[in-house]
Order: C-alpha cells, then structure tokens, then sequence
C-alpha cells in the first residue's frame, strides 16, 4: 500500500547525523541522562528556544514537551474548566478535533477565505459564544496550505486583545516549510499566544522533542500535566534537538526538505492541471477537490493507494475533498506514476 497519509518528510542523513551526536557524548552527559527529566530548559536552552523561533525574551515561559500534540492536549486540559468552546478553521487537523472530542469541547468553525478566519466573524463568535480559544495553523496549513498574510495576523490579533482572557493555540507544525514565512503570532501578539512547535516534522519523527511557549500568568502547572500524560520528555532528545537547532544543522536539513517540496510542487502542477487543488510551494500536502471522495478513496485503495478523505479533516466546511501527502515517500521512483493515478481516477468522475 502506497501511503499518501503523511505529509512530512525525512531525508536519509538525518539517522547520521544522530548517531554523530551520539558518539560525541561523554560520560558526564551520559550520566546526566539517568536523572528524570522533569527539569525545565536551562537558561541556554531556553536561548536557542527562543533565538530559533524568534521569541520575545523575557515574558515567554517554555515548557519542553515529548510531541507537539501532547502540547495541545495539555492546552486543552489546562483550559476545560474555563471555556466549554472552542473557536477554529472550518477544516482543521484532526488529533486537534480528536482531542477536543475527548475533552468534550464543542468547535466553533470561523467563516474564512483563502488568507485565513475573518476578523469580523471571529470577533462574532467571541461576542456571541463562551470561547477563549482559538486554534489555529496560520503557515501552510493542514490540510489547506493557505498561509496567512501578516496584515490578516495583525487584525486577528487585535480582535483577540479586545477581549478579556482570550488566547491563541498556535499549532505550527509546517512553518519550516516555508523559506520566508510572515511573522508567528509568537512574535504578533506573545500575550495572548500559546505556541507548540516540534522537532518531529522539522527533524524526524523519531525526535520526541518539542516546545510549548506561553506568557506568564496563564498555564500554571501545565508541565505537571505534561508529566501525567507522558512521564516527562526525553533529555537524550531534547539535547540533540538544542543541538542542531543552535548549530545549523536544522537549518540546512530544512534547505534539503524545501527544495524536495518545491521538486514535488512542480511535478503535481504537470499531474494535476486542469483540477482545483491547493498546493503551496515546498509543502508536502495538497488539498485537492472531488466529486465523490469516498469513491475515490475507495477505488485508490483497491489500487494500493492509501489517502484520507476531506471528512476527517472538516468541522463545518464541504467534504467533497482529499488531502494528498508525500511526505512518506516523496523519495521513492513510482510516486509520479501513483499520482498521476490519482489524477486520473478524479478526472473519470
């Protein structure tokens, strides 16, 4: 079965590169990895944190995490004594949507265009509904891959300061996909944004490293929580992702990992004209309109094509979508064969 399901890449060298660090270890770091690792990021750590993400210095508290959406989940648990609601994209990633469920949220999907959620809708919400979330992946978004212009950022961010207790859930899981993204709503508006970002999309998913940033004052003993659900993060992994964070390597496996999107960007243009699809240039995702997606999903699979249907993303937007990924094997020879069997099937309909 070809899987088209994931939509983050990983190049070869990434394994050596750990097992160079790895080897590098002295026994006093060895050692130090027996402690449990319930401690914060010391203050180094926390610079490279803050230096890479380019985060306000000094009202930003962060919190080291095993997975990004372990960061979310502990967000939405910290908060579902205080806002029963949830306000979100009309299409959204579904672990946020499973996490919800679980907790008992009920979505409040913002009318949006291609930039993003509108202002004026959102403020509408937030007057008319209890909600004091808003969750959001403003940089390539999944599965849309819209990116929000930082004129639209601003306007969000100043509907957001009018209202008392409001915070911003920024998940941004494919920010590093872009080679010149607008600034975070870290950076926009660091009072009322609860940032998540991991190590296991930019990197590997075999990086059990990521980042919860949020301003002080809220969030009081989430790393508890963070504890409860996993048992702590992994000191081995959240050392070596300090270490390329701050020593270049991150950056220059994210140039490989843009430069195979922008390969594969080109291809699907070719593959798919003609069709109404989303894609940006150097994601590994595209978000491509059906007739009949659950035909389609379920011819493709006869054909060992595996690619989930629009439903599983949706909260109040038209299914009659699928979200194709290459990150699992943008790599391999018979990719462009396997979409242009995709491209063909959702022609025929």
């Amino acid at each position: 079965m070809l899987n088209l399901r994931l939509n983050y890449p990983s190049v070869p060298r990434e394994a050596d590169i750990f097992q160079a660090y790895c080897q590098t270890l002295t026994a006093g770091q060895k050692w130090d990895m027996l402690h449990p690792p319930y401690q914060m990021l010391p203050d180094d750590g926390a610079a490279i944190v803050r230096k890479w993400l380019s985060a306000p210095d000094a009202s930003t508290s962060i919190v080291p995490l095993p997975s990004a959406n372990n960061g979310v989940y502990c967000i939405l648990s910290w908060f579902r004594d205080k806002t029963p609601e949830i306000a979100c994209e009309p299409y959204t990633f579904p672990g946020f949507k499973m996490g919800a469920a679980h907790l008992g949220y009920r979505l409040n999907p913002i009318e949006s265009d291609a930039d993003g959620i509108l202002p004026e809708a959102l403020e509408c919400c937030l007057q008319e509904r209890s909600c004091k979330l808003v969750y959001l992946q403003p940089t390539i978004h999944n599965p849309t891959t819209s990116v929000m212009p930082l004129a639209r950022r601003e306007a969000i961010a100043n509907v957001v300061r009018s209202f008392r207790d409001v915070y911003i859930i920024e998940d941004d899981a494919y920010r590093f996909l872009h080679p010149d993204p607008p600034p975070s709503f870290l950076q926009v508006v660091p009072e009322r944004t609860l940032h998540v970002y991991s190590l296991s999309k930019a990197f590997n998913p075999m990086v059990k490293s990521a980042y919860l940033l949020h301003p002080e004052g809220v969030l009081q003993g989430v790393d508890n929580l963070v504890r409860l659900t996993t048992s702590g993060v992994s000191l081995l992994f959240m050392a070596f992702g300090l270490r390329i964070m701050g020593n270049g390597q991150l950056a220059e496996i994210i140039l490989e990992k843009q430069e195979a999107g922008r390969h594969w960007h080109a291809q699907c243009n070719n593959i798919f004209r003609g069709l109404h699809y989303d894609m940006f240039p150097g994601s590994f995702h595209f978000w491509l309109e059906v007739p009949k997606p659950v035909e389609l999903t379920r011819q493709l699979r006869s054909r060992q094509i595996d690619i989930p249907e629009g439903a599983e993303f949706t909260v109040s937007g038209s299914d009659r979508y699928v979200r194709v990924a290459l990150g699992a094997v943008w790599d391999q020879p018979g990719l462009g064969d396997a979409l242009a069997e995709v491209a063909d099937a959702v022609r025929k309909q």
